[in-house]
């Protein structure tokens, strides 16, 4: 589990890490977009479009407005840059492909689901806690005011939904576990 404090620009991993990277607005969105295996701090400013992965590169794709969901959506190994844009329900790929799924109020989260090695289109209805996986399935999993956070909480390479609530800092994984880490003003950070 792991934190970023948009404020300061903190990042602190549990048991691992803090460093700072990234500024007031910027919206965590680290991973394997190297395909070292190993998860890169990365950040994406709404307002200018702006991806920035620590110690590896600056690009611009997307706009305000503009969820960044970055995903392995070719199947390659590494994260690829994405936005999902709420009022049309478009997802963008960036150098691959365009889809529409998910509609305005929803909150995008890609990701392996099923185990294939590739991401799918997901969303997360924050008002009744609906999940619904592109081509996989749809459940209810979280209650208002929880941010879904999936993740590989099981060790098997697909991610399961899992929710932080920042109330609290109750981190919970569907159908595994619970734990808590956090405080109300943080915003989760996974991968």
């Amino acid at each position: 589990a792991g934190i970023f404090r948009p404020a300061s620009g903190l990042w602190a991993i549990r048991d691992w890490s803090r460093f700072y990277f990234g500024a007031a607005g910027d919206i965590p969105v680290p991973g394997d977009y190297t395909g070292d295996g190993a998860t890169d701090p990365a950040i994406f400013r709404p307002a200018s479009g702006l991806w920035a992965i620590r110690g590896h590169t600056r690009v611009y794709f997307g706009r305000e407005g503009d969820y960044p969901v970055s995903g392995d959506f070719d199947g390659d190994g590494t994260l690829g840059i994405a936005v999902f844009r709420p009022g049309s329900g478009l997802w963008a790929a960036r150098g691959l492909t365009r889809i529409y799924f998910g509609t305005e109020g929803d909150i995008p989260v890609p990701g392996d689901y099923s185990g294939d090695g590739t991401a799918a289109a997901g969303i997360y209805r924050p008002a009744s806690g609906l999940w619904a996986v592109r081509g996989w399935s749809r459940f209810h999993f979280g209650v208002p005011g929880d941010l879904p956070v999936p993740l590989d909480g099981a060790g098997d390479w697909r991610l399961a939904p899992a929710i932080f609530r920042p109330g609290s800092g109750l981190w919970a994984i569907r159908g595994l576990t619970r734990a808590y880490f956090g405080s109300p003003k943080d915003l989760p950070v996974t991968r």
